[in-house]
């Protein structure tokens, strides 16, 4: 069986020029046509069943059009018959137990297409042949398959506020905290392995943090202590055939040959500069799951491109490169005066979006560093602080974001 493995499609509205197109929103375009490719793509080679592993969207409050998009991008797999199974990632959760989730907006889908599987809560799947299409069953109910195929074990992100209910937990240290979780979530886990049919393949789909996964720039703040891990080697040893992973934009295998993070198929922001985008094919034979192949299929991202100094230089992008892309530049102090005919060349050269940063002197720019103020944004004033770091900087468009959407879960929260 051809599965397709995604995740972290993170569809949203982003600041950006209108698509001409459609009249959209351009990135929020970006993001749901490598979102669609990744559907046909995989259909067109071979895929039966499609596994999400979490952050459909970008936020827990998708707008009317961010949840028609995310359908539209489904919908070549639902008219193929083809079962969509996807669970929620740590942007479709809301902070508040009390609150609808993001991918809770898509399950009226489900009334008209049973081929659509929304999955909140750990639970498994059976899936097996009805003819010439695949069937989903969830295990436990009344009617399950004689012969099954494959078992899918889902563990979704988990709401903070319901591991750490107890109120001691939440005074512990950020160690001790991420101990505390890990045992709750791996206890599920072995709990979810200990049900699992022995000698069918199985997989287990999963949105979390592996604590040796490469992680590029966009999710450097789990090693903040932002979140908890999960040890990566306790999830190889769970026995699963194959482990699909979502939350870390950079694929790669992570441990036993057959722990993957699929990687997101667009670029998100200039963290992600130079990093692969793509979605898993996977291929498990009937007869020996051992045999599983897995092919990592590129997706047609946005290019970003960061340059320092001039164009052409070695090592640096040329303005052909610019062409599509969203380009950031940085330019010293000295050469201010250059800002304008940068920024004409490079919009000549038909990047998308462009970023010029001028780069002072540290004596001249911790002197004239701004203070935060009462009267800013809560953008300014991130963007102010931060200014006046520089071992953050390539962190900035990251804790910015998160930032901004903690204020309005905050703001959710007043109302």
């Amino acid at each position: 069986m051809k599965i397709c493995h995604t995740a972290d499609w993170h569809l949203g509205n982003a600041r950006s020029r209108i698509d001409p197109e459609t009249g959209l929103n351009a990135r929020l375009m970006d993001f749901y046509r490598c979102a669609r490719f990744t559907i046909e793509d995989s259909i067109a080679r071979g895929a039966e069943l499609i596994l999400h592993a979490g952050d459909v969207f970008n936020s827990p409050r998708p707008s009317p059009t961010e949840r028609r998009l995310a359908l539209e991008a489904f919908n070549p797999a639902l008219i193929a018959h083809v079962p969509v199974i996807a669970i929620v990632g740590n942007h479709d959760m809301p902070r508040s137990p009390s609150e609808r989730h993001a991918l809770d907006s898509l399950k009226p889908a489900r009334y008209f297409d049973s081929n659509l599987y929304i999955v909140d809560r750990p639970l498994i799947y059976n899936i097996f042949r009805l003819g010439d299409r695949i069937g989903v069953a969830l295990r436990g109910v009344p009617y399950e398959p004689a012969t099954l195929e494959l078992q899918i074990a889902c563990l979704p992100w988990p709401n903070a506020s319901l591991l750490l209910a107890d109120g001691a937990a939440r005074k512990l240290e950020p160690g001790e905290r991420n101990l505390l979780v890990r045992g709750k979530l791996m206890d599920i886990l072995n709990g979810l392995a200990a049900d699992l049919r022995p000698g069918i393949p199985s997989i287990l789909l999963a949105h979390c943090s592996l604590d040796v996964a490469a992680a590029g720039a966009q999710d450097r703040l789990m090693m903040l202590g932002g979140e908890w891990t999960l040890n990566a080697a306790e999830i190889a040893s769970l026995g699963f055939t194959y482990v699909a992973l979502g939350h870390i934009h950079k694929p790669q295998c992570v441990a036993g040959g057959v722990v993957y993070y699929s990687g997101s198929p667009e670029a998100c922001n200039h963290g992600e500069e130079g990093e692969a985008k793509s979605y898993l094919l996977i291929d498990i034979p009937p007869n020996d799951p051992e045999g599983i192949e897995i092919e990592q299929v590129p997706t047609p991202f946005r290019t970003f491109l960061t340059v320092d100094g001039d164009f052409g230089a070695p090592g640096q992008p040329t303005l052909a490169d610019c062409e599509g892309a969203i380009v950031r530049i940085r330019i010293p102090q000295a050469a201010a005066s250059q800002a304008t005919e940068i920024r004409r060349q490079i919009e000549a050269a038909g990047a998308l979006e462009i970023t010029i940063e001028i780069e002072r002197a540290e004596a001249e720019r911790r002197a004239g560093a701004l203070e935060v103020s009462a009267g800013m944004d809560v953008e300014a004033a991130l963007r102010t602080w931060l200014a006046q770091r520089l071992e953050l900087e390539p962190l900035a468009d990251v804790l910015v974001a998160e930032g901004l959407a903690i204020d309005r879960s905050l703001q959710g929260a007043a109302e």
